[in-house]
Order: C-alpha cells, then structure tokens, then sequence
C-alpha cells in the first residue's frame, strides 16, 4: 500500500494526495528532512479495510470530499482510528473543515503548507500521543514553535477558568446596561477597528491575539444577527490560516466556541461564541463603555 519515495531517511509522514499536490509537499518535506511515504487514495477505504502505519496520514478536501475517494470529509474520522490524520485545505475547503473540526485525532491545515507548519504540527501531534520523536532537533524553529503552542493551550484553559468562575460581574450604570444590541455591536466594531488599524505603524505579528480578535468578531456578529463561517473568522484573526484554524479548534474544544447549525440548511453549520463566553464578552464591552476601565 505504501511505497517510500523519501530522500531524506525513514519515513515519518504518510501521504495520500493528489499527484500535484504531493509533489509540491514532496518538495517542502525533503527540504526540512522530514521522511514520508505515498499511500494509494484508493486504497484508504478499502473494503476490508488496507493496512496503515501509525505514522501521520495527509489527505487533503476537495468539493467536501476526502481527495482522491468518493467519501465525505468527515469520514477522515475513520482514518483517524489507525493514524493522526492531517487535512490539507484550500480557500475553497475551509468552510467544509466545520464538519472535522471535532474529530480526536484530525489536525487542520491551510495550503500551501512551510516546512515550519509541518513540523510544528508534527510536534503537536507527537505530544498529543505522550512521546517525541525527535521532530525538535530538526532547527530552532519548531521548538520555538512547540514554545508557542503551549503558552496557547495555557492561555485558553486560564480564559475558560476566568469564564467558568464569573459570577454577577461588576455593577454598570442602567444607561449602559440598557444599551441597544446594535450599540454595543458598533462598540465592538469601533474596537476591532482600533487594533487593525495598528498594523498601518507596527508589523502585525508585534500585537498577534488571534483568541481575542476571534472573540471580538464572533461577539459583534452575534450582536448583529450575523453567521460566521470558518472562512471568515480565519480572515477576523488576522494570523496565517493555519494557525487561525489552531485556535479555532483549540477554542472550540476548550468551550469558548460552539458549532451552530444553520436553521436554514441543516448541511450546513457556521461559528459562534458559546453562550458563556457571550455573557462575558457583554459584560466586558458594558464596562468599557461605561468608562469603569
């Protein structure tokens, strides 16, 4: 089922992709000496089932299917049952990435993918299943990001603590607790537009918050009566898509985000704040606006 092609040593990432696709991360890996093997897509969802190696398996989602097979994307959670599964997506896919995102064991990423993305992801992947496999001594890079990646795992669990103890909150004068939700929305606004207007004077990644820009944008929207898609709240964190999808689902998994089914269309689904993290986001909005802080 697997044929290892790899110049750089045994392989350590298993891929079943298109050919054009393969080949440009072909490219990367051997660049950041990172071992890989082809799996046939056709033989993903063999009936019985082809043999995997517990190694890291990248597919990619095309028209909300797994690349390459007639099956739907989320059935990358089958996959997942034998070895960590890392979706590759395009523009066009991150929307459908909504229906995986809480699947234990499947890993998001945004094309076109660096060799710093790959072993960050690696690395994660590696610590989710209790060991290391060396991934680090590869360059600086990846321990710094493995650095970063923990400092936000620690940042989410100490915002869901701080949510979760929240009692009744400060006291705030009846003129802004009788706020229409229209005013505390362009409130919002008017604060998102503040902080992107920053980057006309500073690089972006000085001032990168991607919880709190998803946060702000997730909590006018609610305001406003608006559906957020994955699409669009990945351009509202203002970092690479990759690291936006990161948050997304960490958030998610962490329950300051929740998954809303359209009432409209029930295949489809969007983003929004989960309803504690919306009391609190009102609450802290009310206070800001009543010049308490």
């Amino acid at each position: 089922m697997a044929e290892t092609f790899s110049v750089a040593g045994p392989a350590r990432i298993q891929l079943a992709l298109p050919q054009a696709l393969e080949t440009a991360l072909r490219t990367t890996l051997d660049a950041a000496g990172i071992g890989h093997a082809r799996i046939d897509t056709a033989a993903l969802f063999a009936e019985p089932p082809a043999p995997l190696a517990k190694l890291p398996l990248v597919v990619a989602a095309r028209d909300g299917l797994v690349a390459g097979t007639e099956r739907p994307l989320a059935e990358a959670g089958i996959l997942s049952k034998t070895a960590p599964v890392i979706v590759i997506l395009d523009d066009d896919a991150l929307d459908g990435a909504i229906s995986i995102m809480d699947i234990e064991g499947v890993e998001l990423a945004a094309w076109p993918l660096g060799a710093e993305d790959i072993l960050s992801i690696l690395e994660r992947i590696d610590i989710g299943q209790g060991y290391a496999a060396g991934v680090r001594e590869k360059g600086p890079d990846a321990f710094v990001q493995i650095g970063m990646l923990s400092d936000e795992v620690s940042r989410i669990a100490d915002q869901l603590a701080r949510l979760a103890s929240m009692k009744d909150g400060p006291v705030l004068p009846a003129a802004v607790t009788d706020r229409s939700a229209a005013e505390t929305a362009r409130s919002i606004r008017e604060i998102i537009r503040k902080r992107q207007a920053r980057k006309q004077f500073f690089p972006a990644e000085l001032f990168a918050d991607p919880a709190w820009d998803i946060m702000l944008d997730l909590a006018a929207a609610r305001l406003e009566g608006k559906q957020v898609s994955v699409s669009s709240l990945c351009i509202a964190a203002d970092v690479p898509t990759t690291t936006a999808l990161r948050w997304i689902k960490g958030m998610t998994d962490a329950g300051m985000l929740a998954r809303r089914s359209d009432p409209e269309d029930g295949r489809r689904s969007f983003i929004d704040l989960s309803d504690k993290a919306a009391e609190a986001m009102d609450r802290y909005i009310a206070l800001v606006d009543s010049g308490a802080i």
